[in-house]
């Protein structure tokens, strides 16, 4: 009989049976869009009628609060002073099924913490994140043995690049980097603000070139991003670049990326 209560219990909270994906998104260098992608393709999936979760820990000024406009927010830094839980600062955005945890503006929260402080962060994220079909950490550009920690925590990361020969450098350091701390979790390749598809698969092939010299995985690349003016005047408006969907060739590739994405992880 206890343990028939304590299945009652347990299924108060979590949807236990149900799959629910972790994705970290973070790049080499700032000024690439991660950001921007991760929040497009969070709201794609939420338009793909999937619950998700994007959680803010960029502590640059191009973090998630900067994009958006949402409405009476409530910001990370309660969490980290012990003020509020994860799931009390959750701020839904136009609908209950898309929720952001968000931080102040160039405030880099994540950096006060300990490591300690940080698994503890991650197993509250892991609980709050079973109630999700996904959930989309932003890590920014700065990948440390800190937020690494972060990285553990996934089951899928996404590398962002874009075609400027020095993100290519820095890309090629955080493959380096990951495999130097044994991340095992699967890494993807996003190639960000180009041309055409043409130009992106060029920029995967010289940096399939360096990585092979090296002996290292290549990342997976998993999609390429077009760039097109719709994108500055979304962010000029805080708007979202699904709402352009399908003038905007970028918003068509975001809703790409989240049709494959739900394809590889629906029939797990």
């Amino acid at each position: 009989m206890d343990k028939d209560f304590d299945l009652v219990y347990r299924r108060l909270f979590l949807e236990r049976d149900v799959n629910h994906h972790v994705f970290v998104f973070f790049s080499g260098a700032q000024q690439i869009g991660t950001s921007w992608c991760a929040l497009s393709l969070a709201h794609a999936l939420n338009q793909s009628h999937k619950k998700v979760l994007l959680v803010d820990c960029n502590g640059n000024f191009s973090n998630i609060s900067s994009y958006i406009q949402l409405h009476n927010p409530l910001y990370l830094e309660d969490y980290v002073l012990g003020k509020k839980t994860l799931n009390q600062l959750v701020t839904a955005y136009k609908n209950k099924d898309f929720n952001i945890l968000t931080a102040q503006q160039g405030n880099n929260y994540f950096n006060e913490l300990s490591i300690g402080r940080i698994r503890i962060f991650m197993d509250d994220l892991n609980i709050l994140s079973e109630n999700y079909d996904y959930t989309i950490i932003d890590l920014g550009s700065d990948l440390t043995l800190k937020n690494l920690e972060l990285c553990r925590f996934a089951d899928d990361l996404f590398l962002m690049c874009s075609e400027q020969s020095a993100d290519l450098i820095k890309t090629f350091e955080f493959i380096r980097f990951m495999h130097k701390n044994h991340v095992s979790a699967n890494c993807n390749l996003i190639i960000n603000r180009v041309n055409s598809f043409e130009d992106g698969y060029k920029i995967y092939k010289e940096l399939c070139k360096a990585v092979d010299q090296s002996e290292l995985s290549v990342p997976e690349l998993f999609g390429i991003v077009r760039f097109d003016t719709r994108i500055r005047d979304t962010i000029r408006n805080k708007e979202l670049l699904v709402s352009r969907y399908p003038s905007s060739e970028a918003a068509v590739d975001i809703f790409n990326l989240a049709k494959k994405i739900i394809s590889e992880n629906d029939y797990e």
